[in-house]
């Protein structure tokens, strides 16, 4: 079905549940009581199911995580203890190895954080500010069929130049910095 047609069925099919006395209903009354309740009861069931997917997919990732942080856990362990047995034994181990142990315990923390810590709430609160604070980080190229709702944003980054203008003149990849059409109308007008 389609949404028009699936609204007109839930309408007929909840308007012909409800429906008590002609007489006593203004014309257009239960229609329109009727479209107000299934768009309702239509968004809290789509809004439902986001929900149980967005649940799902973190309780995956979190285990996920989980899962990483054992096996590199015991890979690191496993690691330690040979250096740890080598040294005991009077073997010279090179200072060398010493880098990823320190390097490997700084990742097991981090994955530890993830899997058993709050990480995931920190990075959700870092979330919602960049949401809040910075959405000129979101504005999409101007040629995005969307673009129109970042207007206020798209201020804020008007003046940002293209990456590969960045690059010095003489490497190939360079182009010259030039201005595109909407750019040029938006300055010609101001």
């Amino acid at each position: 079905f389609t949404e028009s047609e699936f609204l007109c069925f839930a309408l007929l099919f909840h308007s012909s549940a409800n429906f008590e006395k002609p007489d006593s209903v203004k014309m257009g009354g239960v229609i329109s009581s009727g479209v107000a309740d299934v768009k309702s009861e239509v968004k809290t069931q789509v809004h439902t199911q986001m929900m149980i997917q967005r649940e799902v997919q973190m309780a995956v990732n979190v285990a996920k995580a989980r899962d990483s942080l054992q096996w590199y856990g015991g890979l690191y362990t496993g690691g330690v203890t040979i250096i740890t047995a080598a040294k005991m034994a009077g073997k010279a181990v090179p200072h060398v190895a010493g880098i990823p142990l320190v390097v490997g315990g700084f990742m097991l923390a981090n994955m530890a954080d993830a899997a058993y810590g709050n990480k995931l709430m920190r990075v959700q609160r870092e979330a919602e500010h960049i949401i809040a604070e910075e959405r000129a980080l979101f504005v999409p190229p101007k040629q995005a069929p969307f673009s129109y709702l970042y207007s206020e944003e798209q201020d804020l980054v008007s003046g940002i130049s293209a990456v590969s203008t960045l690059w010095p003149s003489f490497l190939p990849m360079s182009r010259p910095q030039t201005t595109l059409p909407a750019e040029e109308t938006a300055t010609a007008t101001a």
